[in-house]
């Protein structure tokens, strides 16, 4: 292509100044065009995706977020932890909480460094892993940053920038049933502490009756033994059962300032937990 092109210029009676202050002002359109056109080859190689929901997966006793489609006629399964499941339902709820958690916290570090949020690419599986690369853009310049999925997703979604998936991952995967995995699930922080609903597979994993109680999906790190943990079941507030978020809610609402004994499951035992719901 820069041969074709300097080929041309040598048509004309050019100083070699002239000609090298040409090539300078064509030289950026040839090299943009060709990136472009080496961009839109990538894109082609992709599936851009879109967040269908989180659930699940009772069978490894994991949380799952689907990634869907456009045209939704499939879903693929990405198998994530706790902490970056509540990440992404909280996004996908527009639930902002009083304090940032560790994805907007990065968001805001982005943000204020200048750097510019380009797209998420989920590109390979290696042992049964997905790995992902983020794309950023650094005054002009190109980074890929790379990415564990759920990470690069839960802030995909505070960018609103596109997600991705290597078209050969994509249509190799195993279809996921959207309809019966993507369970979503009702949450709320309180004091610090993101309690979330009791879904039919959690539920059945902690072996309680389903709305048995409400599960700790992020706790305050090194509270201790004798404070809430991520993972732990509250099923009871002052001897009260607990059924759901609203519920539990209502019943500290009532104690607010004051602390309160609740009732929690933890590694199949139960135990009584001190609270203090001091921030509504």
């Amino acid at each position: 292509m820069r041969t074709h092109v300097m080929l041309r210029l040598s048509h004309f009676r050019l100083s070699s100044l002239e000609k090298l202050l040409l090539w300078g002002i064509v030289a950026p359109v040839v090299i943009s065009t060709a990136c472009q056109a080496t961009s839109r080859a990538r894109e082609e190689e992709q599936v851009q995706v879109e967040v269908q929901g989180v659930g699940f997966d009772p069978t490894l006793n994991s949380p799952v977020v689907l990634l869907q489609n456009k045209d939704k006629s499939k879903a693929i399964p990405i198998w994530v932890g706790m902490p970056e499941a509540q990440a992404i339902h909280l996004q996908l709820e527009g639930k902002v909480l009083s304090r940032p958690i560790t994805h907007d916290l990065m968001k805001n570090i982005i943000e204020e460094v200048g750097v510019e949020f380009e797209k998420v690419v989920v590109n390979t599986l290696k042992d049964s892993t997905y790995y992902a690369h983020i794309h950023l853009v650094q005054k002009g310049k190109p980074l890929e940053i790379d990415s564990r999925p759920s990470d690069a997703i839960a802030l995909a979604l505070r960018f609103h920038r596109p997600i991705y998936v290597a078209k050969s991952l994509f249509e190799a995967s195993r279809p996921a049933e959207v309809a019966s995995t993507a369970a979503t699930v009702a949450s709320a922080t309180i004091a610090g502490v993101t309690i979330q609903n009791l879904t039919t597979e959690l539920a059945a994993h902690f072996h309680l009756p389903e709305k048995g109680g409400v599960l700790v999906a992020n706790a305050v790190p090194n509270g201790g033994k004798e404070a809430l943990q991520r993972g732990d079941v509250i099923t009871a507030v002052e001897g009260e059962s607990v059924h759901d978020v609203e519920e539990f809610r209502h019943k500290v609402s009532k104690e607010k300032g004051t602390a309160v004994t609740l009732q929690v499951q933890r590694d199949g035992q139960e135990q009584r937990v001190d609270f203090l719901p001091s921030d509504h």
